[in-house]
């Protein structure tokens, strides 16, 4: 009999361990947004945002991480003359729900003539708990830094001076 109960439990140890444990799960997603804004100088911005996502669930449908890669295509018009400059920008946004990564080039504003206007290019490590950058390289726009509505607000107006 001891026997017989050691073989039934060695089989039951084996299926369990043969059976597979609840795996991770991507669900996959898009998003398509438009922003539009208005500066100080009544330029109008319109930006298209389109993302392709995945977000990764642990085997109970916890969330783990997300990871999106955006493009952005922006057009800036001044209604006093209508000219009109666009701008596109690439961003791969990941985050794991304290620590936010945006890798690539957000806003790059260049005008014929003048140059680069406003960058907003690299990575930023941002904590998402209390909105603070952890690392930034230097031409990125830090999550934390007030001046960066000003700045971007001077570089919009500026390009239609």
């Amino acid at each position: 009999m001891k026997r017989r109960l050691a073989g039934l439990a060695g089989i039951a140890l084996a299926l369990g361990a043969a059976l597979p444990a609840a795996a991770n799960t991507q669900d996959r997603f898009v998003i398509d947004d438009v922003v539009e804004r208005d500066y100080s100088c009544a330029v109008h911005e319109t930006t298209l945002i389109h993302g392709v996502g995945t977000a990764q669930l642990d085997g109970d449908g916890n969330f783990l991480f997300v990871s999106i890669q955006f493009t952005y295509r922006g057009t800036f018009t001044d209604p006093a003359t209508g000219r009109t400059i666009t701008q596109t920008g690439r961003q791969h946004f990941s985050d794991d729900g304290s620590t936010m990564n945006l890798v690539g080039q957000g806003t790059f504003l260049r005008m014929k003539g003048e140059g680069v206007v406003l960058h907003d290019v690299g990575r930023l490590v941002a904590n998402l708990a209390d909105g603070t950058t952890i690392s930034a390289t230097p031409k990125v726009l830090r999550i934390d830094d007030a001046d960066v509505p000003a700045r971007i607000d001077a570089a919009i107006c500026g390009m239609f001076d």
